[in-house]
């Protein structure tokens, strides 16, 4: 057993709410700038250096793959290593490719770049927010893990139409340095002087914890409740559970990909951009929704639900390719599949395998997704491209919503054979 003291807070706010906030700031100068915001170079690019979208965005693929590789060592090193540490060396890697990408030439430099951009979104992603969120919060978890992802869809909601603006007015090359710049603003601060792992490292205790009293050491467990990995590594629900995150995350790429639809379909690039910051807006409701859902109801229900709302989204965008509106709305819709893969899966697998060894187990499970999921984006464009038609890739996402609807369901049935320890 190990003991922590509360520090004093007074009326003041419980510091991991600043955490939280810290974490969404971090979030969207890494995440929302090179995963979604960086989806409005695809089509200037493509097009200025004369190649096809899925060979340019083919370096997406290798990003995640990379991605994918680095998230099993990210989870070993949260342990291991001040966490400000970890996250500081992979804004590094993010932020310097970009700033290469202003001189690039051809498509085989963006492959390189992916590399160390996937290397270090596998330090910031879901592998590190969700222990960490969980290590802060002893209550509302799931809401806290949504807030970090609606501040992120908040700065997407802005940065999207604003870089649109911008690439038009200076060009994709300096573009690229601005969008740097702007990232190293938002991640920085929040890395070195407010975001830590762990209450203890303050001498805290987690926010909502049943202390006995506010005067006296409180006793927290050695270790937390959960499944031991070795033990979860063997499961059914380890491996149903890497499905899910595969096919999550393959189909929750569209926020990439709506700039270059609305060009493809003749809705133009503002439409794109407008497409992504409804979704956007909508992720800043839904991923507390989301989050808040998963409390209440339980992250299966709310997995179920939520990916509902997906295959709603799919149909109203199979039939809206000559609307505007229509298109924003379904891509508003469809913003409940990127809100599970930031709230929903995290919260799933949390409530399946617990906090006990849950670095390791949850980064391998989104390591194995990813590795297969990476293929989302050329997938997508090769569906286009061979049928001609973008509603195609619509019909995809919605056969695969039930797909994924199935293995949550397995897997929680699964799961009740898995025996959680506490000490």
């Amino acid at each position: 057993m190990t003991s922590a003291k509360t520090v004093e807070q007074g009326n003041k706010p419980h510091y991991a709410w600043f955490v939280m906030i810290a974490y969404g700031l971090m979030m969207s100068g890494t995440i929302g700038s090179f995963s979604v915001v960086s989806g409005q170079w695809f089509y200037p690019v493509s097009t200025d250096i004369g190649c096809d979208l899925s060979t340019l965005t083919l370096y997406t693929t290798i990003e995640m793959i990379c991605m994918g590789l680095g998230m099993p060592l990210v989870g070993n090193l949260l342990t291991r290593m001040k966490l400000q540490t970890l996250l500081t060396v992979a804004v590094i890697l993010e932020i310097v490719p970009t700033v290469a990408m202003a001189f690039f030439t051809a498509p085989w430099m963006w492959y390189v770049a992916g590399v160390f951009i996937g290397a270090g979104l596998s330090a910031t992603s879901t592998v590190t927010i969700t222990p960490t969120m969980g290590n802060w919060f002893a209550k509302k978890t799931g809401f806290a893990i949504g807030v970090v992802w609606a501040t992120q869809a908040l700065y997407c909601a802005i940065a999207s139409p604003v870089f649109a603006g911008i690439i038009e007015a200076i060009g994709w090359r300096a573009s690229y340095l601005v969008l740097a710049a702007v990232s190293a603003c938002f991640t920085l601060p929040a890395i070195i002087f407010v975001i830590r792992y762990r209450p203890e490292d303050l001498g805290m205790l987690p926010y909502g914890f049943e202390a006995a009293s506010a005067d006296e050491e409180t006793s927290v467990p050695s270790r937390l409740p959960g499944v031991p990995a070795r033990v979860a590594f063997r499961s059914a629900p380890f491996f149903l559970c890497i499905a899910i995150v595969m096919l999550c995350t393959a189909t929750g790429v569209m926020n990439a990909i709506f700039p270059a639809y609305a060009e493809v379909v003749g809705l133009g690039a503002v439409v794109g951009g407008l497409m992504v910051s409804t979704a956007s807006l909508c992720d800043i409701v839904f991923n507390p929704l989301a989050g808040a859902t998963s409390d209440k109801f339980g992250p299966a229900h709310a997995m179920v639900l939520w990916t509902g709302i997906t295959m709603v989204s799919f149909v109203v965008l199979y039939f809206s390719g000559s609307s505007a509106v229509g298109s924003c709305v379904g891509a508003g819709l469809n913003d409940a599949m990127y809100a599970i893969t930031g709230v929903g899966y995290s919260t799933f697998a949390l409530s399946i395998f617990g906090m006990r060894n849950f670095e390791k187990i949850f980064s391998r499970i989104t390591c194995c997704g990813y590795l297969v999921a990476s293929f989302g984006i050329p997938l997508m464009m090769l569906i286009y491209e061979s049928t001609g038609m973008f509603q195609n890739v619509f019909v995809f996402g919605f056969v695969v919503d039930i797909v994924i609807i199935g293995l949550v369901i397995l897997a929680k049935k699964s799961s009740r054979t898995l025996r959680w320890l506490s000490d």
